[in-house]
């Protein structure tokens, strides 16, 4: 009759360990060839190719398991013969290589976590796959599956191994790897078969080929050629890895850069001994596995790094660490040497970082930068550094100036003391400028004694820093106990979008020669046309000596209206210069010149005194204006000349009325106060020549005291059709009623813009509409006064009775 046993209380303790042994020598192949296999494959950058190693650890995996499990099954009841189906059982092993084996293989090749994970269970599961597929190749029984027992088994084999790769640091440890797979397979074959039932038969069973002695016998040998050759090929791999470490130590000692391998997570895995030589760091003071903090804290205290110099340091290779960009950079140590600096990202690895120490090549490049672009006597720029310099600053579009500067009779200095003092001179000029100017100057020796500066300053700012340096290189200078008096010139020329660098240049030679033609110890701006300009400017500086002399000037006047009554309230005497060949100048340009060769004080006093003799045959009612240019405010005989005029041809004070513009205001302002008041305290009035333009401010209203406030002529022009004009112009008005001053417009040309002022409650307009500017026939000028406000629109722009031609 059958009888039942159980397979938990009959199996044999010493094929029991006989499995066991088994298990953890394959387990322990396992081991070595998954974590060896996973680092190798975490270390490339691509995925190697599936090999004999991958297939020798699918092997050892596979069958590990099924000769562990053969052998368990034989140390059941060894007293019983039982059968095995030969084709079950290598179907089992091809079972154990394909869901134990594969799975395993696939760990080594994942990159993720959760990959390797899925992975780890999938083989948990392939344990018991093979076990269930091994039992039914037994024959000879009845066997009776338990599943409860065996689903546990199953479970708990798939927590051990995918515990095994959730942590990282058992993932890597061959002991843990070892004792987690041996687990696995052992818990899930003892517990699956703890609740199975097997019923056998009570009668000898003939042996077959398969006895249990033979097979226990081939299984060991398999298991143990499969362990033995798993082993000698980690054995292999391993001394592979360690002589590939060798070459790339060997490698790293003999590179000319320092290098610094920082895994990520922040610790050192590899440096050279150049890296510390360039740090100057003994080779036993930094070792292996230390963290950035650490091995940095020894490199700062042998630099002499501060704290904040370490801090920073450490802050930004921990930064690099974490980012998967290479970049190069320059950094400059402590005793001023240069390192190029190389950083590449080792993807999921870390850092690599490469120091170069370029320092001899940089004071190379640098010194023979220097000897192409600068002046070996001066330091100064050369040639073509100026040429470089102009041609960026004009690529930038950026408005700039060039000085050009010629030292007045060098030539003789160095042929009266010699080229030494000569060089001397040009040396001490070069750092006198250097100290001068500001630092976004470029100064540069074009040859001899011209030296080219490149200034940011413009128009006014470029020729007053030319006037300074005038005065700066004027001052005497003692070389070798001789007392010199040097002395210089200078040509400016601006940058305009039109031109190039040879313009700028020519421009600048232009306006140099003729700041010496002018006398030297001076500086000149180029102006358009200067080569002709200068040429025209000498012959009506001429004509206006003969012109003063003879008197060929003439007085225009032009109509001044009051808007409430429509009356000509007065003229402004305008100045005419009828030259015989060039026919009427205009006083824009022959006052400038007048001003510079010192002639503007005797036409000044011929005006007022012409103006003051045409104004002693008008109507008492009526006034004349006469302007006043700032040289002549600067000057006390203006108040000599207005008050010999008034007094020669019997006018009142009040009739007469000095016109300045505001530039003349912030020429000497305290100057300009005092004389001004002084005028209006004989009793002529002051008024603000073309209020709006140039220097205008509010200030100047607060500052000074004026009768009349006269509004440049752009701003009635475009007042129709331009709010911000108009807006100004109302506010004029407005500011002159509350100062009790009288706003007067000018440049009144349309009935439209008379009607406009009158809306907004202008006092006084002139223009062309009301009347142009006439030079009277005779002496005997008797103006007219224009009709009433109903009627003035509908007059004539000329002046009937004693009025002559318009001049031009």
């Amino acid at each position: 009759m059958p009888f039942l046993f159980n397979l938990h209380f009959q199996h044999s303790g010493s094929l029991v360990a006989v499995a066991i042994g088994i298990c953890l020598t394959a387990s322990w192949a396992v081991a070595l060839l998954t974590t060896d296999l996973a680092n190798a494959s975490a270390d490339a950058t691509t995925l190697e190719p599936f090999g004999w190693r991958h297939a020798t650890l699918a092997l050892a995996a596979g069958l590990g398991v099924w000769a562990t499990h053969f052998i368990a099954i034989l140390a059941y009841r060894p007293d019983l013969l039982l059968r095995y189906d030969p084709v079950v059982t290598a179907l089992s092993a091809c079972v154990g290589i394909m869901t134990v084996g594969m799975p395993m293989v696939a760990i080594t090749r994942l990159r993720r976590d959760g990959g390797r994970i899925v992975a780890a269970t999938a083989a948990g599961a392939g344990i018991w796959c093979m076990h269930a597929v091994g039992i039914t190749g037994m024959l000879d029984c009845a066997h009776f599956f338990s599943w409860p027992t065996n689903i546990a088994g199953i479970l708990l084999g798939t927590i051990l191994l995918s515990s095994w790769q959730c942590n990282p640091a058992w993932s890597g440890s061959h002991p843990i790897g070892c004792l987690m797979f041996a687990l696995a397979i052992c818990v899930t074959h003892f517990v699956s078969l703890s609740g199975d039932i097997v019923v056998a038969s009570v009668n000898d069973v003939e042996g077959g080929v398969l006895s249990p002695g033979l097979v226990a016998a081939c299984m060991t040998f398999a298991v143990s050629v499969t362990c033995l050759g798993s082993l000698l090929t980690f054995a292999r791999f391993k001394t592979t890895r360690e002589e590939e470490a060798q070459t790339l130590k060997s490698v790293m000692e003999s590179m000319s850069d320092g290098l610094v391998f920082i895994d990520r997570d922040g610790r050192l895995r590899h440096f050279n001994r150049r890296f510390l030589d360039l740090f100057n760091t003994p080779v036993d003071a930094i070792a292996i596995g230390w963290t950035i903090d650490q091995f940095l804290d020894v490199i700062a205290q042998y630099r002499g790094w501060t704290s904040e110099k370490r801090i920073l340091v450490g802050g930004g290779m921990k930064q690099w660490v974490q980012m998967d960009s290479d970049f190069d950079r320059e950094c400059e140590l402590e005793d001023g040497r240069i390192f190029q600096m190389q950083c590449r990202s080792i993807p999921r690895q870390g850092i690599v970082l490469t120091f170069d120490d370029v320092s001899a090549e940089r004071r190379a490049l640098d010194t023979l930068k220097h000897l192409a672009y600068h002046d070996p006597l001066t330091g100064l720029g050369n040639r073509r550094s100026l040429r470089e310099e102009k041609e960026a600053r004009i690529a930038l579009g950026r408005p700039f100036s060039l000085l050009l500067i010629d030292l007045d009779d060098f030539k003789r200095i160095n042929d009266a003391f010699g080229h030494a003092v000569g060089d001397t001179l040009l040396v001490h000029v070069a750092a006198e400028l250097q100290d001068l100017l500001p630092a976004d100057s470029f100064v540069a020796r074009m040859g001899g004694d011209e030296i080219a500066i490149l200034a940011t300053q413009t128009d006014e700012a470029a020729t007053a820093l030319a006037e300074e340096i005038v005065v700066r290189l004027s001052a005497p200078v003692i070389i070798d106990e001789r007392r010199l008096l040097p002395s210089c010139s200078i040509g400016i020329a601006g940058f305009a979008n039109d031109q190039t660098a040879d313009d700028l240049m020519k421009r600048a030679d232009m306006a140099l020669y003729e700041a010496k033609r002018l006398g030297r110890r001076r500086a000149h701006a180029y102006v358009p046309g200067l080569a002709e300009r200068l040429a025209d400017r000498q012959q009506i500086t001429d004509d206006l000596y003969e012109v003063v002399q003879s008197g060929g000037f003439a007085l225009a006047f032009q109509p001044v209206v009051e808007l409430s009554s429509g009356m000509t309230t007065g003229y402004e005497a305008l100045i005419r210069w009828n030259h015989p060949v060039r026919g009427w100048i205009s006083p824009e340009l022959f006052i400038p010149i007048a001003e510079e060769c010192g002639l503007i004080e005797e036409i000044g006093r011929w005006v007022i005194m012409d103006a003051c003799r045409q104004l002693s045959g008008w109507s008492p009612h009526l006034h004349v204006a006469i302007n006043v240019s700032a040289g002549q405010l600067k000057s006390d005989a203006l108040l000599h000349h207005l008050t010999q005029a008034i007094l020669v041809h019997g006018v009142a004070a009040e009739r007469v009325e000095v016109e300045i513009t505001e530039t003349a205001l912030i020429d000497d302002a305290a100057r300009t106060a005092v004389m001004l008041e002084r005028i209006r305290r004989m009793g002529i009035k002051v008024a603000l020549d073309d209020f709006g333009t140039g220097q205008s401010s509010l200030a100047h209203l607060r500052d000074f005291q004026f009768d009349r406030i006269k509004i440049d002529r752009s701003f009635v022009i475009r007042a129709a059709s331009d709010p911000r004009c108009m807006a100004v112009l109302r506010a004029t008005v407005g500011i002159g009623q509350e100062l009790g001053v009288i706003t007067h417009a000018e440049g009144v040309e349309t009935k439209e813009q008379l009607a406009l002022l009158r809306s907004i409650g202008c006092d006084a307009v002139q223009g062309y509409l009301v009347g142009k500017p006439v030079v009277p026939f005779t002496d005997t000028f008797a103006p007219l006064n224009l009709a009433p406000p109903g009627v003035l629109a509908d007059m004539p722009s000329d002046m009937a009775g004693g009025i002559g031609r318009i001049a031009a």
